[in-house]
């Protein structure tokens, strides 16, 4: 399907699709487009700054490289982020191997196979750019006379089999890529291993190594059997062919040693997990039976993980999805909750009295392109005529209330906060378009965080500071922050505000130790620098005299802090500035 570049431009596309994953991952991912490769890089977690966000980098080679497009190749690296290919714990596994450059090269391939299976699964069009691609790298492979397993599997990946048809064991490297598709995250290493017998014996036939073969025969080899063998240029060809595709420039151990050391290699979230025990050995003793029995289980999880992703990436569920590990939801002890009458009765009369507007939904035809729902059509390869907007009901806002549930609160000042949330929920009786959502946060000792969700006005009763669980005490604000920018993003108002209310200074546990103000801060302007990207209208409400001022001012900025001495100021102040939102707002969503 084409895209109209007048409506989406390819870096707007490309930043799209990349949110799309960001969502199905929980993590972030930074797109640069320079000279060279394509490739991704894995960050790990800071042990101080931003501690529980993974991070990854992906480049786009700028300009292209010839055969491979430039969507085509964001796809295929997010592929690699989005099915967590383990290139970093196999690196360490065959870097032991005296054909560690052929054995990695072939993992490769396979990984490719891989990932590229996961993503044409649901996707016809993406199956189709594949299956282009592959074929534009299958020109580039120059026809030879060669038992080298590394170039028969690029053939048969790259739609060239009948250059290798005739090879011995052609039957079973066409097998292993049919093994490979729709695997787990080890899926290339298992069927790595179902293959590996057939690649030794075609490089014992290969006449480039059957020399140093036969000298080395009589030598034990547990590391590798056979020994290394020389690389035609052919075959460097093909390893620079695949480094290409992949993004991991593949430099000869043997001739640039120095210039290997200090490369960078294409990692990812896999290479935080150990390789399963059951495929270490493998490599070495299993036999036929066992081989079945792994790559059956590689199919299996592989569809386990296929079906959890592509719940993730379509599903428009809760904000709970994809938590980091230290956040849990959890239940606390409810409480009877008033509602000031008088206050939400004059904000109901003023809403119904603001003027309506029209609102856009999506058909075939209407006044202007809608873009999110043009993008989301073109990613997911459907109908992209449906993409226009016609004129309904308002598009509304998105309020969401964020109370810091920590042991300070206790008493009056949260019972104060339940009567402000129940008393907004009844001011918007019969006012769908505004649309109100809070939550209620704390940590413990460990650093744990629990948070609960108000998303309607029977929630109201949760609004309390003790949890059933227990232990949640301090103020992680960061995550108050964090949880509340992942449910604007969520909601579909178009105007959006953030309302935080605190008392305290902010503050968090990790294993018992409180993280020391001068890091934590930091955590926290990055935490507030993510929601402003959701929305520029947020106001801390403050309970608090002016003498911490300067504190919170250079924490959040002074124009968004309102400080107050008491919750019945704070009460008064969040509906003071409720009512002044949806004022100078209505002509956008009534």
């Amino acid at each position: 399907m084409t895209r109209n570049t007048k409506i989406l431009s390819e870096k707007e596309l490309f930043e799209k699709t990349k949110g799309i994953v960001e969502h199905a991952i929980n993590a972030k991912i930074n797109l640069t487009f320079r000279r060279g490769n394509n490739f991704c890089q894995y960050h790990p977690p800071s042990e101080i700054f931003n501690e529980y966000e993974k991070k990854y980098t992906i480049n786009i080679a700028t300009p292209g490289i010839k055969g491979i497009n430039k969507y085509t190749a964001l796809l295929h690296e997010l592929g690699h982020v989005l099915y967590k290919s383990p290139f970093t714990p196999i690196k360490k596994l065959l870097e032991k191997s005296e054909n560690y450059s052929l054995y990695y090269s072939i993992f490769n391939v396979l990984e490719d196979h891989r990932i590229e299976s996961h993503l044409s699964e649901n996707y016809i069009a993406y199956r189709k750019r594949f299956d282009n691609t592959c074929t534009a790298l299958g020109k580039e492979l120059v026809e030879q006379t060669t038992f080298d397993p590394l170039y028969i599997l690029l053939a048969i990946r790259f739609n060239q089999e009948e250059k290798v048809r005739d090879a011995k064991n052609f039957i079973h490297y066409k097998k292993a890529l049919e093994d490979v598709k729709n695997t787990d995250e080890f899926g290339a290493l298992r069927v790595f291993v179902s293959i590996k017998k057939y690649i030794e014996e075609d490089l014992i036939l290969d006449s480039t190594c059957a020399g140093i073969q036969n000298e080395y025969s009589n030598k034990s080899a547990p590391k590798d059997n056979p020994r290394p063998v020389e690389k035609s240029e052919n075959q460097k060809k093909m390893i620079e062919n695949i480094s290409k595709q992949e993004g991991v420039k593949e430099i000869d151990r043997q001739t640039k040693a120095e210039k290997y050391k200090t490369k960078k290699l294409e990692i990812s979230e896999s290479e935080e997990k150990a390789i399963p025990k059951g495929l270490l050995h493998a490599i070495y003793d299993y036999g036929d039976t066992e081989i079945k029995k792994i790559l059956d289980d590689g199919k299996t999880e592989g569809k386990k993980q296929f079906e959890e992703i592509q719940e993730r990436m379509l599903s428009v569920g809760t904000v709970s999805e994809n938590l980091p590990a230290n956040v849990s939801i959890v239940n606390r002890i409810e409480a009877k909750y008033a509602i000031d009458y008088k206050v939400s009765s004059n904000l109901n009369k003023l809403f119904k009295k603001l003027k309506m507007k029209n609102k856009p939904y999506i058909d075939y035809q209407g006044y202007e392109i809608d873009i999110e729902e043009y993008v989301n059509n073109l990613i997911r390869g459907i109908d992209i005529n449906k993409s226009f907007e016609d004129r309904k009901k308002s598009k509304g806002a998105s309020i969401v209330i964020s109370i810091d549930g920590s042991g300070s609160m206790d008493g009056q000042r949260i019972k104060i906060a339940q009567k402000l949330v129940a008393t907004i929920y009844e001011s918007l009786k019969g006012i769908p378009q505004i649309e109100v959502k809070g939550n209620i946060w704390a940590g413990n000792e460990m650093g744990d965080v629990g948070i609960t969700e108000i998303n309607r006005m029977n929630d109201v009763k949760k609004i309390t500071v003790r949890c059933v669980e227990g232990g949640y005490f301090s103020t992680p604000t960061h995550m108050g922050l964090e949880y509340s920018g992942r449910m604007l993003k969520k909601m579909k108002g178009e105007k959006k505000l953030l309302i935080l209310i605190t008392d305290g200074f902010p503050n968090h546990f990790k294993n018992k130790t409180n993280l020391q103000s001068i890091h934590y801060n930091k955590v926290c302007k990055k935490s507030l620098e993510k929601v402003l990207q959701i929305t520029p209208n947020i106001l801390f409400f403050i309970v608090a005299n002016k003498n911490s001022s300067s504190y919170f001012n250079n924490l959040f900025g002074e124009k968004r802090i309102i400080y107050v001495n008491s919750m019945n100021k704070a009460f008064d102040n969040v509906v003071k500035h409720f009512r002044k939102f949806v004022q100078y707002n209505s002509m956008n969503f009534f």
